[in-house]
């Protein structure tokens, strides 16, 4: 009876070897995947990611993410990770309600207050892997920042740089092959977008922000604008180095000759155009005859220009021109 136990014995030797021998050379696979494959949670090699400040070096993706700026918030989202703190804007007892694209998407986080000036005793606080700043508002506070953790500091003024930012925060947040997915996502709505306006192409637009006195136009070089570019439109004002938006009295507006606006406001606020109404100037305005002036959210148009947004303002154009 026994003398078969030493001949099972050896099969069990050899299935060990076998199955370690496999183990081995699955591992040896894994190791040679790409740098595009979404690294698991807590896992994944060191990453460099160049950014405004130079090379921002992790031991490992980024985890916890300290957010500074909406359009960051937005593609962290729809990369599908939540970050534990956001500069949200949210102070005490001010009431402001978040922009509408993040409804029913964001889990549990700590406020960090003003984008501009968040709160560094809270940020400092807890552990964070990563904070992702924006340059033209927090490069001034890049030191600081980076003395809590690494810190990546991004330029979000442009259409031209808004695919590159993708990449660098899933590149970041171990999510590249998520990040591809995003952007192709976005170019096919961008391009159905375009198709959908092919008619419309020769169409004058114009992009605005007005206050209870003032009215500023996104100039060509917005992101807002390279949206509405990347639709096939004609973007209706001048480029303006170093600035994406620039005040317009009206006499300016007017020789803009706009055939669409898209008004970025606060829902019920007040705003100068409404003092403007049965100006001539105002009225010589083709948008304004042709009943082509929109009002659009400003958490969307202005604030957010995100992965989340964008969608949303390529369906809002193609919706307004549609009444046209």
């Amino acid at each position: 009876m026994n003398a078969g136990l030493p001949h099972r014995s050896w099969r069990r030797s050899l299935m060990v070897a076998v199955a370690a021998l496999c183990a081995t050379a699955l591992a040896a696979c894994g190791g040679g995947s790409s740098a595009g494959t979404d690294s698991a949670a807590g896992g994944g090699e060191a990453v460099t990611i160049q950014a405004a400040t130079g090379a921002v070096e992790l031991p490992k993706p980024a985890v916890r993410v300290a957010v500074m700026q909406w359009q960051f918030l937005e593609n962290l989202l729809a990369l599908g990770v939540q970050p534990v703190m956001i500069a949200d804007e949210q102070q005490p007892g001010s009431g402001n309600p978040m922009p509408p694209q993040f409804e029913g998407k964001l889990g549990k986080y700590t406020s960090l207050g003003s984008r501009i000036s968040p709160n560094l005793e809270v940020l400092s606080a807890e552990p964070i892997d990563l904070i992702v700043a924006d340059k033209s508002e927090h490069l001034k506070d890049y030191e600081q920042f980076s003395q809590i953790a690494p810190t990546l500091i991004l330029d979000t003024s442009s259409w031209t740089d808004f695919y590159t930012n993708l990449q660098k925060l899933g590149q970041a947040v171990g999510k590249a092959d998520k990040a591809a997915e995003v952007e192709k996502s976005l170019k096919h709505s961008i391009a159905a977008g375009k198709t959908k306006l092919s008619a419309a192409a020769a169409k004058r637009v114009l992009i605005g922000v007005p206050t209870p006195d003032k009215f500023f136009a996104f100039t060509a070089n917005s992101l807002q604008a390279g949206v509405l570019a990347e639709l096939g439109l004609t973007y209706s004002y001048k480029e303006v180095a170093g600035k994406l938006s620039d005040q317009a009295p009206l006499e300016s507006l007017a020789q803009t000759k706009a055939d669409v606006m898209f008004l970025t406001v606060d829902p019920g606020s007040p705003v100068v155009t409404d003092t403007w109404k049965g100006n001539s100037l105002w009225d010589s305005i083709p948008a304004v005859q042709a009943n082509q002036v929109h009002t659009v959210d400003r958490g969307i148009w202005s604030v957010g220009r995100g992965a989340l947004s964008v969608p949303m303002m390529v369906q809002q154009t193609v919706d307004a021109f549609a009444k046209g």
